[in-house]
């Protein structure tokens, strides 16, 4: 499981759309509310493209580099844009930091972060379900803090998911479904989603959005997810991304967003092609009963 492509992350006109056209107002906009610049936790590369692009409403960053070649160079780019300072660099892979709570060199991150930018090479899932682990962890260590943050996802869509993780959670969305919707409906729309020539995309993005809605309300957040946006990275790779606001709300009961699961269901799923935004393709339609 990597955390980067081998030899670097490399940028392209799609992500670099997405940078700057879609995430950078929201981070601007958190910036507002918060009536301060952010700390941010993220994988941004030896380039270290989005703090730059983002600087401006960043007051430091810690960022995980796991290749010491990779690590070196972020070092050498923090130099040359005056931000060392601001810079708190940890070295691993991501998962394992955040599920320890340590780098390789015993480090730990400052806690809490008001934006979380975490752009993996690779997929959500593997077999040993590590990745949805750590991100647990990330959300758990939020609250723990009492911190709302904006969280930004990125992966491509090939992914290890030996254990029919999206199979075994598209089981558990009739059984939940069918409380509040007719049983035929939850069905048929349900039924699209494990077909053969459904785009996996389709199933990545409700199972993920699903996943960080259920942790954020049962660690007291208030969740609202945005529509997924797939796209085409460097090299060709299929790439998918998300934005999700948490925002704390102190309780002892498990928070109930104004945001439904339904709500997710129907989100679909969007492209980013072009310096467009488009519907990728026609997701079913969850109507309550």
């Amino acid at each position: 499981m990597n955390d980067r492509k081998p030899g670097g992350f490399r940028s392209n006109p799609n992500k670099n759309y997405i940078r700057s056209r879609i995430d950078k107002p929201l981070i601007r906009k958190w910036s507002e509310n918060a009536g301060r610049h952010l700390e941010y936790l993220g994988l941004p590369g030896w380039e270290m493209l989005d703090i730059v692009e983002w600087q401006s409403f960043l007051a430091n960053f810690s960022t995980i580099e796991r290749e010491e070649r990779e690590q070196h160079r972020l070092y050498l780019t923090a130099n040359v844009r005056d931000v060392e300072h601001r810079l708190h660099a940890l070295y691993g892979d991501f998962d394992d930091i955040l599920i320890t709570g340590r780098d390789k060199y015993g480090r730990m991150p400052r806690w809490p972060y008001d934006v979380v930018n975490l752009d993996f090479y690779g997929g959500l899932l593997y077999s040993d379900l590590r990745r949805p682990m750590a991100l647990r962890k990330l959300i758990e260590n939020q609250a723990a803090h009492e911190r709302s943050f904006l969280l930004i996802v990125t992966h491509d869509l090939r992914d290890s998911d030996r254990g029919r993780e999206k199979q075994s959670f598209l089981t558990d969305m009739h059984k939940f479904l069918a409380r509040g919707i007719s049983m035929r409906a939850s069905t048929i729309a349900l039924d699209w989603y494990e077909r053969a020539d459904t785009p996996d995309a389709a199933r990545q993005s409700v199972y993920t959005n699903v996943f960080l809605h259920d942790v954020g309300e049962n660690h007291q957040f208030h969740v609202t997810c945005r529509t997924p946006l797939v796209y085409v990275g460097t090299g060709g790779t299929k790439m998918i991304h998300y934005t999700t606001d948490f925002a704390f709300r102190r309780a002892a009961h498990r928070i109930v967003s104004d945001q439904s699961i339904v709500d997710i269901l129907n989100l679909g799923v969007h492209e980013v092609a072009d310096e467009r935004v488009l519907v990728a393709f026609e997701t079913p339609y969850f109507g309550i009963a």
